[in-house]
């Protein structure tokens, strides 16, 4: 329960300073709703079938492109780690397209894959592959030049140095490019939604906002962000299952 505590304080003050923000009056309350109309709205959503016809498709949307993103950005990186050639080839192609929006390249990609789950998945994995990338690449070119000395002097070859040293001791960096893709990941899927579909939170959220129902507007805002929380907690589960040996390794260096 203590783990809760803080957290729970940070949200109620949060609350607290946006009730106050409406009670002064300098936002109008038709595109600032109080706290209280916002959680009615959002019990609303949650009591509607449409929500739940949505929400799943977004979530599958996200988590389908998430995979496949960490997949091609750890893949990646690997090869650019084990062969200098790919890293420099790669360079400048990796800053120009991390630097791009993921609704900028909605309209090409409509004619490129159509209206379809093609489209949602590009968009996704585009958006959260570079962050995969970039951070599973530096955490590979920074492995401990002693472990690597000692694996050439046991006899291992260049790949089972590179399985068996240098990929285990980047884990914990790379798990954590996975989880700051997660927002990425789920960002895109939403503006894809809003630009290019017909369902998702993304469409509903676009639907809402320009039939100036602001309330729903801001409940299914609550809900992306809820979103982001879930998978972000399943990137932490998954990252204490497969790198425990780092965590307690940590906590007895600290004590």
């Amino acid at each position: 329960m203590k783990q809760w505590i803080k957290p729970c304080i940070g949200f109620a003050a949060g609350c607290a300073v946006w009730q106050l923000v409406v009670w002064t009056g300098h936002v109008p309350k038709e595109y600032m709703p109080g706290v209280g109309t916002v959680f009615e709205a959002l019990v609303g959503q949650l009591r509607s079938a449409e929500f739940w016809q949505n929400e799943p498709l977004t979530l599958m949307r996200t988590a389908i492109g998430l995979v496949a993103a960490v997949a091609l950005g750890f893949g990646t990186a690997v090869l650019s780690a084990r062969y200098r050639l790919v890293e420099d080839a790669l360079r400048p192609l990796v800053n120009i397209m991390r630097s791009l929006p993921p609704a900028a390249i909605v309209p090409l990609s409509i004619f490129a894959l159509g209206l379809g789950l093609k489209l949602f998945l590009f968009i996704v994995c585009f958006s959260g592959v570079w962050t995969v990338y970039v951070s599973a690449a530096a955490a590979l070119a920074t492995s401990e030049p002693v472990q690597l000395r000692s694996a050439q002097t046991l006899g291992y070859s260049g790949w089972e140095i590179m399985w068996q040293v240098r990929i285990p001791a980047a884990m914990p960096a790379m798990l954590t490019g996975a989880r700051l893709a997660v927002a990425d990941c789920l960002i895109a899927t939403i503006a894809a939604e809003m630009l290019a579909g017909s369902n998702g939170i993304g469409f509903m959220l676009y639907d809402s906002a320009f039939t100036m129902h602001t309330t729903d507007t801001f409940a299914l805002l609550v809900v992306a962000g809820v979103n982001g929380l879930l998978f972000n907690q399943a990137v932490l589960r998954l990252r204490a299952s497969m790198v425990r040996w780092h965590d307690q390794f940590t906590k007895m260096v600290q004590a």
